[in-house]
């Protein structure tokens, strides 16, 4: 314990502040495709989304208390094209804008992140046939291309690595969802996990699994659709490493419950989710605390 504390109190004197944002990959982690009902259907939208963390380490005999409040942003551009019956794919174009307000360093940064390609399998897809119960099964994987910017400092020194719009390296991702309907109720299961490689600095950013579980309701008003949905999301990611060596304060896992509401209109979905923390535990000492807070997404996406 007492080597780890002499390391954040290193890190802190050379001016890198343990962020929040170091715990997940917050801005950094893969994307959740949620709900997505026309299975039949092209799209493409703008998705908004925001996550905030606050960071607390404890005064020592050598430093005062340290604490920093995080924002995490990004407008993404994204869509889905089926290129034939049973395959589809995805594109996800995000800009970044995050906001470090510590007690040392009140710095921000905005741009291009990083842009992630997908590619999905329709296993099973029985929603084109007369019958109550309807379930569709599809999975695939795709690959995160290092285009935004990783190397942004501050009074000389590189900013938190998971603050950077993005983390310089090649990623992979697998996902899987499976939906299951029975009239107007139904259930959506999703899962996925990141495999990351490390970047020129040498940095390798912990592998990520996420997985969710969302009840959902269709109704038809006139020319509106109605899906309210709620459920529970789980993420995890193990712990970065700066050459071979573990990082403080990384990696760790967190349960949240999530509700949200779809609306459709003609050609347009509009959507909104919201998530709040039930249970987190990060990789933190007993110097530091981390605490992740509510999020948010809300989308617009034209289906043709």
């Amino acid at each position: 314990m007492k080597k780890i504390a002499a390391i954040i109190i290193v890190l802190l004197a050379l001016g890198y502040p343990a962020s929040a944002c170091d715990v997940c990959g917050c801005s950094l982690g893969g994307n959740y495709l949620g709900i997505l009902p026309l299975y039949n259907k092209n799209f493409v939208g703008l998705r908004w989304s925001q996550a905030k963390f606050h960071s607390y380490i404890a005064p020592t005999q050598y430093l005062s208390a340290q604490q920093s409040n995080d924002t995490y942003a990004k407008v993404e551009l994204w869509g889905r094209y089926y290129i034939t019956k049973r395959i589809q794919l995805f594109a996800f174009i995000p800009y970044a804008y995050n906001d470090m307000n510590g007690t040392d360093q009140v710095v921000s940064a905005s741009g291009l992140g990083d842009i992630n390609i997908m590619a999905n399998y329709v296993i099973v897809n029985t929603g084109e046939i007369a019958t109550d119960f309807k379930h569709t099964l599809i999975a695939g994987g795709g690959v995160k291309l290092p285009t935004g910017k990783f190397n942004q400092e501050d009074k000389g020194k590189i900013i938190n690595r998971n603050f950077q719009l993005g983390t310089g390296s090649v990623d992979f991702n697998l996902n899987a969802v499976y939906t299951l309907r029975y009239k107007r109720a139904g259930i959506n299961l999703e899962t996925g996990y990141k495999l990351n490689t490390r970047n020129s600095h040498d940095y390798l950013f912990g592998n990520q699994y996420r997985a969710s579980t969302q009840l959902f309701y269709w109704q038809k008003f006139g020319v509106f659709s109605f899906l309210p949905h709620g459920g529970v999301n789980y993420e995890q990611a193990a712990m970065h490493k700066d050459g071979n060596i573990l990082q403080v304060n990384t990696g760790g896992s967190a349960w949240l419950g999530a509700g949200g509401m779809d609306i459709y209109i003609q050609r347009f979905t509009i959507g909104v989710n919201y998530q709040k923390p039930i249970r987190q535990n990060y990789n933190s000492d007993q110097t530091a605390d981390i605490t992740s807070k509510a999020r948010w997404t809300t989308s617009l996406t034209f289906n043709f």
